[in-house]
């Protein structure tokens, strides 16, 4: 069960068994500094932020623009109302993935703030704990073939949902711990019926794998544990 408060110029979407006191606070860096909620951060675009809260270890990610428009403003998307923003949508699908049991984030909160005709946007998830993306693993190790199955059977599982991961790739598969398999990132994900984008999901994740292996010749990856992973989803 999530709610969603209004705040000046906000609104907030929660899960109040998570937090059960909702501020916008918790997403401002400065404030989350100062009061030593910080414990560290993640490369990439629209740095992500680790936090602990309520003795709960959360992930917050701002939502930032790519490519040409990106030049222009990493921040601001166009205005159409808190349920079509980014940050809504996505909340929406984790919740709906979690809740039937796929191994995704569990999401905390997402914020739509307006800024004239535009917006900005955050989204606070879990952390999982001790998950590593499988890109930085592979250039550590190899990994067990079963273990290419598994990711194999969680893409299965996800697409059986009727999900499509518009940006299935090596860094946004995580292995935590105890090997079990995570998926995340899902912005501009949605679901679909059944379709040729299956396959294009599966394809972009093998062009991630060979960019990676370009970029790190070294990477522990082979054909054959392609073929593990193809197989188990095949079956998933």
């Amino acid at each position: 069960m999530t709610e969603a408060r209004t705040f000046a110029g906000q609104v907030i979407l929660y899960d109040p068994h998570i937090l059960p006191q909702i501020n916008p606070r918790i997403f401002d860096l400065q404030w989350l500094r100062r009061q030593r909620h910080l414990t560290g951060s993640a490369p990439g675009r629209g740095q992500a932020q680790f936090l602990r809260i309520m003795g709960h270890d959360l992930v917050l990610r701002p939502y930032r623009r790519g490519g040409l428009i990106g030049r222009i403003s990493t921040k601001l998307y166009l205005r159409l109302g808190a349920e079509r923003s980014r940050a809504f949508r996505e909340f929406r699908l984790l919740d709906w993935m979690h809740s039937n049991g796929l191994a995704v984030p569990r999401p905390v909160a997402a914020r739509y703030a307006t800024v004239g005709l535009f917006y900005r946007a955050d989204l606070i998830t879990e952390r999982i704990p001790g998950a590593r993306p499988l890109a930085d693993l592979l250039h550590n190790a190899a990994i067990p073939g079963d273990i290419w199955g598994q990711i194999g059977k969680s893409i299965g599982q996800m697409h059986a949902f009727g999900v499509d991961h518009t940006d299935l790739n090596c860094r946004n598969i995580l292995l935590d711990a105890q090997h079990k398999v995570w998926l995340i990132d899902f912005d501009k994900c949605r679901k679909r019926a059944s379709g040729a984008w299956k396959d294009g999901n599966l394809a972009r994740l093998r062009r991630s794998l060979d960019k990676e292996t370009t970029a790190r010749p070294n990477l522990h990856w082979t054909d054959a544990d392609w073929s593990s992973l193809l197989n188990a989803y095949q079956t998933a």
